[in-house]
């Protein structure tokens, strides 16, 4: 198909690619007539499309925008209907919603919802393409005499603490969540042999072995963790997940500021 030609557009696009003055039609730029056509070349005949798109303006700030073009048909030829839209605001609330719904406020780390469905992509992943990985439950020890001896603002501020601890203790690949009150999970990732999830879980109770000092407060607290692998101590999320909690119930059992692997 011949490339379209396109001439004239509403001011509104020209102003919001290159913060021209708005007219209500004005000649369009030459640049943006060449995107347009070709766009335009993606939609024979009278049918429809939406594309989506990132738009540089004249000072340098990007937008996200949305191409809405319908084609008819005319008796010399076809021609096309196009209406551009700048999207940024609706998609950065989405955004900000979907994080809202998938992290945890108060620490930023994956909430429970985004702790397992990366759990269910990897046990699909997992059943592929084989291979291993370990899920982990951890609880921190002496929480609760903290919370009340402090109150509620250090306990929260210990809880942030904690996810960075954890967070640095574990590898970039895997999820380290915050479940709820003082518990986390972890899914560690590309781990085959139970020596590697032991080495994290050493590592983060290691993390734990300086005092936190939060507000002025020093809280010395420890972390007790549950290690279940994958695929020998469960095959879907539930059991693994059950498994690695009844591992870290036995560590706080044997004193906490340990972890121990289901059998």
């Amino acid at each position: 198909m011949a490339s379209r030609n396109v001439n004239r557009c509403d001011g509104i696009i020209n102003e919001l690619l290159d913060y021209t003055r708005k007219q209500e039609w004005s000649p369009i730029r030459v640049d943006v007539a060449v995107w347009l056509a070709a766009v335009l070349d993606e939609t024979p005949g009278a049918e429809s499309a939406i594309t989506a798109f990132r738009g540089l303006c004249a000072d340098g700030s990007v937008f996200d925008g949305e191409l809405a073009s319908s084609g008819f048909d005319l008796p010399g030829g076809a021609g096309a209907v196009v209406t551009v839209n700048d999207v940024t605001e609706p998609r950065r609330a989405l955004g900000m919603l979907s994080h809202l719904a998938f992290r945890d406020a108060l620490t930023e780390l994956p909430n429970r919802a985004l702790f397992f469905d990366r759990l269910r992509q990897l046990l699909v992943d997992a059943r592929r393409h084989g291979g291993g990985f370990a899920v982990l439950v951890a609880d921190l020890d002496e929480f609760k005499q903290v919370n009340e001896r402090f109150g509620q603002k250090t306990g929260d501020a210990l809880l942030q603490v904690a996810a960075k601890r954890l967070r640095a203790a574990s590898r970039e690949a895997d999820t380290v969540a915050r479940i709820g009150g003082d518990e986390f999970s972890v899914v560690l990732s590309r781990t085959a042999r139970a020596e590697d999830a032991v080495m994290v879980a050493e590592r983060m109770v290691r993390a734990f072995s300086a005092p936190v000092v939060v507000g002025g407060k020093s809280c010395q607290v420890g972390i007790s963790i549950g290690i279940a692998l994958y695929p020998a101590n469960g095959t879907d999320a539930d059991t693994l997940v059950a498994g690695a909690d009844g591992a870290m119930y036995s560590a706080k059992r044997a004193g906490g500021k340990c972890f121990r692997v289901a059998g």
